[in-house]
């Protein structure tokens, strides 16, 4: 899929007596206010620590473990709420990993929330690898570029497209990271125990994580209160980080779908979020699907949308959105996580704003079983058994049978009865929520749009 880019201006260098400040011009395909030229620009309080974490963030970005063919090395930066976010997937899809600097790691200026996304090339890989303590390291981010400055050197990093599958993961991990709580605590002696206990080799079936004696135990044997990891051999990823780290925080879910764990350190974490299966990565949950065709008011999206771009964080204990139930903030809120306008901030348990640089209506055009759901509703390929709540959809030379319900819809097609509803809706219980939820005229527009 090609994207064309245009930039409202050039970039430019402000020299004085005593310093010198790059802008950088920045690019979104939908973007109408005024744009600066740069996100943020400044010092870097931790650059040892900074420099380590981004080294991480490539090589969980570079790993495969699917053979799905060449590695990328492209972070999704968020400057936003006094913090810089940087966002990356392995190259499979099957581990997501964020970098938060919060403010008291930056000595800078934020001069525009805004969202790029760069190529992290080998120069990059070098400079940052030769970063020490106690060194002046300076970052400017903007939409075009990123650029690390020491020495007065600099190491500038262009703008590249996003992959699509990391479209699709990034509105996936942040409907899963909505749903975590935290689980367990390991301080630095217990993230060293459990860095050592992880098996050699790759691990096909799942492990679990519990504390015995105050020691962490991996085993392939489920017990009590105990942690589903799938793929526990991903977590090797985190080994260059686990002696700096203050503390791990393990984050869970309900469905087991994914596990994440987040180091603590000085003024800055890292969380590492692994898909319950490593040979299926985040970009083929159907996860945030469902969100998408549920029908919430536009209204309500216009205004958390314009809420968030103006607070930049928040949850439904914010004051000024009393006015939503806790169903009805889930919901809007989830829409919009799915549509790539929010991230989620397992930390502080809030949504951020984040708005990816590609058109809202492309994630929907992105998921086979959304677009195969429509070409079936084209087609007329479905008959009302009870109107809103069972439906007979045509699959492969036979109808499907399916029950419409709010928390849990059943269909009897080969994929509900290998899945459930643990991967998303199949296309079938799709084209059902799609009739119920969406006016004639709006999918009339979306098929239009699709070209199905």
């Amino acid at each position: 899929m090609d994207v064309s880019y245009q930039y409202a201006q050039a970039s430019s260098l402000e020299k004085t007596a005593e310093e010198s400040r790059l802008f950088l011009s920045h690019f979104n395909e939908q973007y109408s206010e005024k744009a600066m030229p740069c996100f943020f620009w400044g010092k870097l309080k931790n650059p040892y620590l900074v420099a380590r974490s981004l080294l991480t963030l490539s090589k969980v970005v570079s790993a495969n473990f699917m053979p799905l063919g060449s590695s990328l090395r492209d972070p999704v930066i968020t400057a936003g709420g006094n913090k810089l976010r940087l966002e990356a997937f392995s190259s499979c899809c099957s581990v997501y990993a964020k970098v938060d600097l919060l403010p008291e790691a930056l000595d800078g200026e934020f001069l525009q929330q805004g969202t790029t996304n760069v190529d992290f090339n080998t120069e990059m890989i070098s400079a940052l690898s030769k970063i020490r303590k106690n060194e002046e390291v300076f970052f400017s981010i903007g939409k075009k570029e990123f650029v690390l400055q020491k020495d007065n050197k600099s190491v500038v990093e262009k703008k590249v497209s996003l992959p699509l599958r990391w479209i699709k993961g990034m509105a996936t991990v942040q409907v899963l990271a909505s749903e975590m709580k935290p689980t367990l605590h390991f301080n630095k002696l217990q993230i060293q125990l459990l860095f050592r206990s992880i098996p050699k080799g790759s691990i096909n079936d799942d492990y679990f994580l519990s504390l015995r004696a105050n020691r962490p135990n991996l085993s392939p044997v489920k017990s009590n209160k105990s942690i589903c990891i799938g793929g526990v051999h991903r977590l090797r990823l985190l080994e260059g980080l686990a002696n700096l780290a203050d503390s791990l925080t393990i984050y869970d879910m309900k469905s087991e779908n994914a596990t994440a764990f987040q180091f603590q350190m000085k003024n800055m974490r890292f969380t590492l979020m692994l898909s319950r299966s490593f040979w299926r990565g985040f970009s083929g949950e159907g996860s945030a699907l469902s969100n998408l065709i549920e029908d919430v008011p536009e209204a309500w999206l216009d205004q958390l949308d314009n809420f968030a771009k103006i607070n930049e964080e928040f949850s439904l204990k914010d004051k000024f959105l009393k006015d939503l139930s806790e169903q009805d903030f889930k919901n809007v809120a989830t829409r919009l996580a799915s549509m790539g306008l929010l991230g989620f901030d397992l930390t502080d348990q809030v949504y951020y704003y984040r708005k990816l640089p590609f058109k809202m209506s492309r994630i929907e055009s992105l998921n086979p079983r959304y677009k195969n759901a429509l070409k079936i509703i084209k087609k007329g390929d479905y008959k009302w058994l009870l109107k809103n709540k069972e439906i007979e959809v045509k699959g492969s030379g036979h109808f499907h049978k399916i029950v419409l319900s709010k928390n849990d819809s059943k269909c009897t097609c080969t994929w509900y009865a290998s899945h459930q509803n643990n991967r998303g809706d199949c296309k079938h219980i799709l084209v059902g929520k799609i009739l119920k939820n969406k006016e004639q005229s709006e999918i009339e527009k979306i098929i239009e749009e699709l070209e199905l």
